[in-house]
């Protein structure tokens, strides 16, 4: 489990490099941190895995299901991948995802349970819808914004491998996804001659 932290650290921080804009990221990651806290995504994700473990008969549900979660869909070969077969019909960039993805499936499963499975179901949505709407996104995820995007993702990421390293939730991950929103947000707010530095 530990070196499987290492390694999930190892993917957060390749992603996240290199760091752009720090201000905007840190600030992205305080304000979707509180908005996380103070929503209670975290303790909603762990209530949804405790009704799946009771439905399924199986433990270890909800730290493989978000884990499993974040670290395919957050990211540029996510996004880049799914606009790229919805633009141009192409899938080079979704299929070396898929052989990195399912590599990394079958480590995650060994420590992170069965719920690494259950997470090809959002990201088969997730993908797909943004290959569906290829066409009205590609303008606005491009450039500084695809950047800040997959700095924030690559952070929270690592933060998984963190929590692995240690054997032990030390942040909870699921309370930081709204940083996502929030980072295309200040994103957006950046493109248009408005800063935080």
């Amino acid at each position: 489990m530990r070196l499987i932290g290492m390694v999930v650290i190892l993917i957060g921080l390749k992603m996240a490099w290199p760091l752009t804009d720090p201000v905007n990221t840190l600030l992205s990651l305080i304000v979707g941190g509180w908005i996380g806290s103070l929503l209670g995504v975290n303790a909603a994700l762990d209530r949804f895995g405790v009704w799946a473990e009771s439905k399924a008969g199986r433990t270890g549900f909800s730290k493989g299901f978000i884990a499993a979660t974040l670290i395919f869909n957050v990211g540029a070969m996510a996004i880049l991948g799914a606009l790229q077969e919805g633009l141009t019909g192409r899938y080079s960039i979704l299929a070396t995802k898929a052989v990195l993805d399912g590599t990394t499936s079958l480590l995650l499963t060994t420590v992170a349970g069965w719920g690494v499975i259950v997470a090809a179901i959002p990201t088969v949505v997730y993908e797909g819808v943004l290959s569906l709407l290829a066409g009205d996104v590609k303008d606005a995820l491009q450039g500084a914004l695809m950047q800040d995007v997959s700095v924030v993702g690559g952070l929270i990421i690592a933060t998984i491998g963190f929590n692995f390293l240690l054997d032990r939730t030390v942040i909870n991950i699921g309370d930081l996804l709204p940083a996502l929103v929030v980072t295309l947000a200040l994103g957006w707010v950046k493109m248009h001659g408005l800063s935080f530095l």
